[in-house]
């Protein structure tokens, strides 16, 4: 990379650091808690990055707008790993029940496999999964709920031979 671009790189991080402590309280005006607020601000110092150069008009307000929109998206709620995943060791009945929910998942028709794997796996909306898939809202959540009993079936009738061996 050469001066310029390090040159533009030193340029937004100040205009960025000028633009934080009025984003923060912008946010926290909100009433959103301090973790929310840094996690929001961290997105939209990203988001601003990747789009610097659409940029119109002074730096602080284009940047306190992006973290508005950014603080009023949904955030993922992380869960704790589960006791069993510490350093790879897994018991038999883990492994045999991850093996189950594999074969059930393929065992899907393709529609509803990929609807699965985008709501769940991508943590995608419904509204997002039915646009990927082309299709409707409504038609989405049939969809997804389809599989879902599809899976349930699945799951409960191999439970079920489980129990009686």
């Amino acid at each position: 990379m050469g001066s310029e671009d390090d040159s533009d790189e030193q340029v937004f991080a100040d205009a960025l650091l000028a633009a934080m402590r009025p984003a923060f309280r912008a946010l926290r005006a909100m009433g959103l808690p301090a973790d929310d607020v840094a996690d929001a601000l961290q997105d939209a110092s990203v988001r601003a990055w990747r789009h610097r150069d659409q940029r119109r008009g002074e730096f602080v307000p284009w940047f306190v707008a992006i973290a508005y929109h950014e603080a009023r998206r949904p955030r993922r709620r992380w869960l704790s790993m589960p006791v069993f995943w510490r350093g790879g060791e897994t018991s038999d009945a883990h492994q045999r029940s991850r093996d189950d929910l594999d074969d059930a998942l393929v065992a899907l028709p393709r529609r509803q496999r990929q609807a699965i794997s985008l709501r769940y796996g991508s943590d995608l909306s419904v509204a997002d999964v039915g646009r990927i898939l082309g299709i409707s809202e409504p038609a989405a959540k049939q969809l997804l709920a389809r599989a879902r009993a599809s899976l349930r079936r699945s799951l409960s009738s191999v439970q079920g031979e489980l129990s009686s061996e």
